[in-house]
C-alpha cells in the first residue's frame, strides 16, 4: 500500500485530505509543518509528498530544498497546493522537483485523486 505524506498547517485541511486519501486505499501521515514533516519522512518509507507552499516554522520550499538534498528523498513525487497564484513561487517549486502544483481553492477531490494516481500505483481495494 502507498504511503503519502500530507504536510499542511490548516488541521482542518490536513485532516480532510488524509481523510480522502485513507478512504481511497492509501495509507498516510500527517506533519503541520516542513520541521514535523522531515520527522514523518525519517519515521519510515513515504511514496508521495501533498506539500503546503505557505506554513509557519519551515516552509514548503524549504523542506523541499532540505530534503532534496538527500538521495533517497531526491526524486520522490511532490504535490504541492497553496492559497495564492505566485508564478515565482511556481517556478521555484517546479526547479525543486515538484510534480504537480494545485490553488487550494480551485481543486477537486477528484482531481488530487486523479494526479496522486499519475505519481502512485493504484491502491488495492479492501
Amino acid at each position: 500500500m502507498s504511503k503519502i505524506l500530507v504536510v499542511d498547517d490548516i488541521a482542518a485541511s490536513r485532516d480532510a485530505l488524509a481523510k480522502l486519501l485513507r478512504t481511497s486505499g492509501y495509507e498516510t501521515a500527517v506533519a503541520r509543518n516542513g520541521a514535523e514533516g522531515l520527522v514523518r519522512l525519517k519515521e519510515g518509507p513515504v511514496d508521495l509528498i501533498l506539500l503546503d507552499h505557505m506554513m509557519p516554522e519551515v516552509d514548503g520550499l524549504t523542506f523541499l530544498t532540505g530534503i532534496r538534498r538527500f538521495p533517497k528523498w531526491k526524486n520522490m513525487p511532490v504535490i504541492m497546493f497553496t492559497g495564492n497564484k505566485d508564478r515565482a513561487t511556481n517556478r521555484q517549486a517546479q526547479t525543486l522537483g515538484v510534480k504537480e502544483f494545485l490553488i487550494k481553492a480551485e481543486f477537486t477531490p477528484q482531481q488530487l485523486l486523479d494526479l496522486v494516481a499519475k505519481h502512485l500505483p493504484q491502491p488495492v481495494p479492501q
